[in-house]
């Protein structure tokens, strides 16, 4: 049998399936159930093509049974081992270590500059007495005598000194008296007590009281008067206002003396300079032969800062150390 070349139902152009891909019928002499009834002519299956010029039908999608059998499953490709993804990166892809290392040099450059800043210490930085008491004045303790001798800074007229045994050397401060270039006047402390800056407070042996005068001291000159002849080995004082009242420091607050020049009857000079300690400074310088004792201020720091600075010069304690002669 012929397999026609246009279906036999609908006169779509046959492909080369076993079913119309138009109508779905059988292919004659393709599929067993197209096959024509006994008897008939061959030329009955024959199927005249349409007519020229007409358009054949629109094609139907293609069957399952026009196409290929399906191919038979396969195994499954192998998969790739599992990789975590990768960090989230930052916009712009640059990195936080730059950033962490300028900071840590900023903190070092102010951690070495706030170190050299305390260091320096100044006129508003407390002293070691001054850290460890917040209340009154510490103990008037005096500096250990030196072994080496403190040179002169001028020689006096008066012959050699023999030196009073050490049993025989008391403090001689009692017995003197005193006269000042100029007294600032009384005031009130914070009990409203009347607080004088007289003379004789130097001489008083209570650090928390101060003789004082207004404005800058510097070439100031105060005598002492000892009473007697005496051989001294050692002079000192306290060089400010010793006074510590909670959180008013008097000490910061007023100037204090910096270096001093102690004069003798003979003429000797002796040169002492002083730091910022709330106690008694002593220097040796003898023994010398005496009446009196002159005073010269030599160098005077400036005004107290902060809320309470005050303009004065101020000396709390003088000392004078030696046997009668």
């Amino acid at each position: 049998m012929t397999t026609p070349t246009y279906c036999t139902s609908c006169g779509h152009e046959l492909g080369i399936g076993r079913f119309c891909t138009n109508c779905g019928q059988p292919v004659p002499g393709r599929h067993p159930e197209a096959a024509p009834s006994s008897g008939a002519p061959a030329a009955a299956t024959a199927v005249v093509p349409p007519p020229t010029g007409q358009l054949p039908p629109a094609a139907r999608y293609p069957l399952y049974a026009d196409g290929p059998p399906p191919s038979p499953p396969t195994a499954a490709a192998p998969q790739p081992p599992y990789a975590p993804p990768p960090p989230p990166s930052r916009p712009g892809g640059r990195s936080r270590l730059p950033w962490v290392v300028a900071v840590v040099v900023v903190a070092l450059v102010a951690g070495v500059g706030a170190f050299l800043v305390v260091s320096a210490g100044g006129d508003d930085s407390p002293g070691r007495e001054d850290r460890a008491s917040d209340g009154g004045s510490p103990p008037a303790t005096e500096d250990p005598a030196t072994s080496a001798p403190v040179e002169p800074d001028s020689t006096g007229t008066g012959g050699p000194v023999e030196a009073p045994l050490p049993g025989d050397v008391v403090d001689l401060t009692a017995g003197a008296s005193a006269q000042v270039p100029a007294t600032a006047p009384a005031s009130r402390d914070r009990d409203n007590r009347p607080v004088t800056f007289e003379a004789r407070n130097m001489l008083d042996d209570r650090p928390r009281t101060s003789w004082r005068m207004a404005g800058d001291g510097t070439g100031a000159t105060l005598t002492f008067d000892l009473g007697q002849e005496v051989v001294l080995t050692d002079v000192g004082m306290i060089n400010g206002y010793a006074k510590v009242d909670g959180a008013d420091n008097w000490y910061r607050a007023n100037r204090r003396i910096r270096s001093v020049q102690w004069e003798f009857d003979d003429g000797t000079r002796i040169t002492q300079d002083l730091t910022d300690r709330r106690t008694v400074q002593l220097v040796p310088v003898g023994p010398v032969r005496t009446t009196r004792v002159v005073l010269h201020l030599v160098t005077v720091t400036a005004p107290g800062r902060g809320p309470n600075g005050r303009d004065f010069t101020a000396i709390s304690e003088v000392r004078f150390r030696g046997a009668p002669a």
